[in-house]
């Protein structure tokens, strides 16, 4: 009894819930290519045999926090195995807003401008909650659903789902770094492969290069902002 009373507790911290779909039955209608904003990037998110789905609000506060999370996220997954459908609330300048993707956050992947929110309310999500995020499998059934990745628990969620959901499918070492599950028992982690390297800038860059920069000294390993990273910090004179 008091574990359960420690469990509903653990849950009711997070600032955003989290939510499995009793039986795995209802299905996302996924957004069609015309309403795709690809910029130079050939990706399309909807072939992949797993997805995140996100709802961005363009004029939110945390916008460029959700966008360096991310890019953070996206960095320690295998993008042939899983495709990211960043669903954009309509906004009354997209140009403007395009620069602010590609350009500005360096955004190398495709997004879907919701004009008038048809795909939010098609799915029945909320508009008033930007940052829902769900995960599709292959048939576009939805096995996960909840907050935002900027919070620390649907973050782990995500990546402990999506590392359980690669291995069944066959598709080892598709998601690198710890990953964070919430057991009986209490928490539980382990690295899936090995660490995620940021550079201050958040560029994702390889283990070996990583490795070389800390032996050089041209890099010191500090906290990073995302549980499973190690963030890379130039060293001062």
């Amino acid at each position: 009894m008091i574990r359960f009373y420690l469990l509903l507790v653990v849950l009711a911290l997070s600032h955003f819930g989290y939510a499995q779909e009793a039986g795995g039955s209802k299905i996302f209608k996924p957004p069609g290519n015309a309403i795709k904003v690809s910029g130079q990037t050939k990706v399309d998110p909807l072939l992949k045999p797993l997805k995140l789905v996100t709802v961005l609000d363009p004029k939110g506060s945390s916008i460029d926090r959700e966008l360096e999370v991310w890019n953070g996220l996206m960095g320690s997954m295998d993008r042939d195995s899983i495709g990211y459908i960043f669903l954009v609330q309509d906004t009354e300048d997209i140009e403007q807003f395009k620069r602010y993707w590609f350009t500005d956050r360096k955004m190398d992947y495709p997004f879907y401008y919701d004009t008038e929110r048809k795909v939010i309310e098609a799915n029945g999500l909320s508009i008033d909650s930007p940052g829902q995020t769900l995960l599709l499998d292959e048939n576009n059934t939805i096995i996960l659903s909840g907050g935002s990745p900027i919070n620390t628990d649907p973050y782990n969620r995500y990546r402990a789902k999506l590392y359980k959901q690669t291995v069944e499918m066959g598709m080892e070492g598709a998601i690198r770094g710890v990953i964070v599950e919430l057991t009986d028992t209490g928490m539980k982690w382990f690295y899936a492969n090995e660490p995620v390297y940021l550079t201050e800038q958040g560029e994702v860059i390889p283990k070996n290069q990583a490795d070389a920069g800390i032996r050089s000294k041209k890099w010191v390993p500090a906290i990073s902002p995302l549980s499973d990273t190690v963030r890379l910090v130039k060293r001062s004179p």
